[in-house]
């Protein structure tokens, strides 16, 4: 089969390989064997190719955050999953032809979601769920501010704080998106740049805002804290910019503010299965209404993995580059 590894970190379109290994097969009876159709590739996955984020000794030579596919075979103690169904894999190292998993490292989902929508249903859409749901007593009309709003994560994050009736501040780094973002439910989209917290204030009547979000680091992170009202929480989920975040300190002091960090890969090993499992199943309902549309930019077979890492890179915050396992 194949799969998608690195030697050494680098330029991710310089660096990855699709070569071929073993075909997994069942060992025992609580194994699942799912052959993956389809992944995406998300900015985590980039800056593990690129060092910034470390490597799993877990996985071995494998990576990939996400990946959907379907049921190959189940072993004899398996009951709540059959052939024939689609599943999403939670592990961290999916972007291999075939899979031999768990229950309780897959979710299945309804035959109605589609290949693309679950490709990119793990990630994105959870992390945005969550970073609304878990760090900040949020009621409806309640101001949220975030930078890379432009991302999955973000995009995710406008249309779920839209059917909460939450008010979005949504950042950017450069310019024709505010249309867009509008489209998906932002209240407001603006440019980042030094005059951020005036310009937040006017836009929403110097409205308290008790939660930011941030996925960009450096210079970016300090500045959405200056938009946080007293007692407001910061959590970062990237570091897009490559740099550290830089806040001044006394925005903390008397402030009065929380720093939170989040990570997808620690929720879902510490998090019991059955919220888990409801997570996904309201994230499913979700996807099924359309309103959490992947959003696919290019699509790639998985032999052109170069190709298809160099236009994520390019294209990054412009929808999702997807790969595929299909054969010519």
């Amino acid at each position: 089969m194949r799969q998608i590894t690195f030697p050494t970190t680098g330029r991710p379109a310089d660096v990855a390989e699709c070569v071929d290994v073993p075909d997994p097969v069942l060992t025992s009876d609580d194994q699942i064997l799912v052959r993956v159709d389809a992944f995406p590739i998300n900015p985590a996955d980039l800056l593990l190719f690129r060092g910034v984020y470390p490597r799993n000794p877990a996985n071995g030579d494998a990576l990939g955050n996400e990946a959907t596919g379907i049921v190959e075979a189940v072993g004899a103690a398996v009951r709540g999953i059959a052939p024939g169904d689609r599943v999403i894999s939670l592990r961290t190292d999916n972007w291999r032809e075939r899979l031999l998993l768990r229950e309780h490292e897959l979710i299945r989902l309804s035959p109605e979601i589609g290949r693309e929508a679950a490709a990119v249903l793990k990630v994105n859409p959870a992390t945005a769920l969550l970073l609304l749901e878990t760090y900040a007593a949020l009621s409806p009309g309640d101001w949220v501010i975030q930078n890379a709003a432009n991302s999955a994560v973000g995009r995710a994050l406008i249309a779920l704080a839209a059917a909460k009736g939450l008010r979005t501040v949504n950042i950017v780094r450069r310019q024709g998106l505010a249309d867009e973002l509008r489209a998906l439910g932002g209240d407001h989209v603006l440019l980042d740049g030094d005059d951020l917290a005036g310009q937040v204030a006017t836009l929403t009547g110097d409205a308290p805002i008790r939660l930011a979000v941030d996925a960009v680091g450096g210079a970016s992170t300090g500045r959405l804290a200056g938009c946080l009202s007293a007692g407001g929480t910061l959590v970062t989920y990237g570091a897009m910019s490559g740099d550290p975040m830089r806040i001044d300190p006394a925005r903390l002091v008397f402030g009065d503010l929380r720093l939170r960090g989040f990570w997808l890969t620690r929720y879902l090993a510490e998090t019991p299965r059955a919220d888990i499992v409801a997570l996904y199943q309201r994230l499913s309902a979700l996807a099924r209404t359309g309103a959490l549309a992947p959003g696919v930019s290019a699509r790639f077979q998985v032999s052109d993995i170069r190709a298809a890492l160099a236009h994520a890179e390019e294209t990054m915050g412009q929808g999702k580059t997807l790969v595929t396992f299909d054969r010519p």
